[in-house]
């Protein structure tokens, strides 16, 4: 009897750590309140989100990965509410003030600076140009 209780703990116990949210490995947001089926490829995230009207729509969002901001659900896209960009790839310690971006990013020779841009929009990529942020989405 006591073989059969302890079987049945572990099954039950397996089957609940076996269960994990589809959204554990994807970017923290409240997009995912209303949007299914998310993906995260490479930086790139997608999902199929709830428009005002009730409709869905498919969304994707470049660059999810590097979102200083928060990920949301706006009439079906998906957007940042920050800077997103491959300066995250090459930048540590960002920070948004405002519309102004600050991080430490690295040089080609392999130091790091501080550097600062303001950004011109929520999906505007912004670079690290050898230490320097730019807000465009080459150097």
């Amino acid at each position: 009897m006591t073989k059969i209780i302890i079987s049945a703990a572990i099954l039950v116990f397996s089957a609940f750590a076996l269960q994990t949210p589809a959204y554990a490995d994807n970017p923290a947001g409240s997009y995912q309140q209303t949007c299914t089926n998310i993906v995260l490829k490479g930086e790139t995230l997608s999902a199929s989100c709830t428009r005002f009207d009730g409709s869905k729509k498919n969304s994707e969002l470049p660059f999810a990965t590097s979102c200083v901001g928060i990920i949301s659900n706006v009439d079906g896209n998906l957007v940042c509410t920050g800077p997103t960009g491959s300066f995250a790839r090459t930048c540590k310690d960002s920070s948004v003030a405002n519309n102004k971006l600050s991080a430490t990013c690295q040089k080609i020779d392999g130091s790091w600076v501080s550097s600062s841009t303001s950004f011109s929009g929520f999906q505007h990529p912004v670079t690290n140009c050898n230490g320097q942020l730019v807000d465009k989405p080459d150097c």
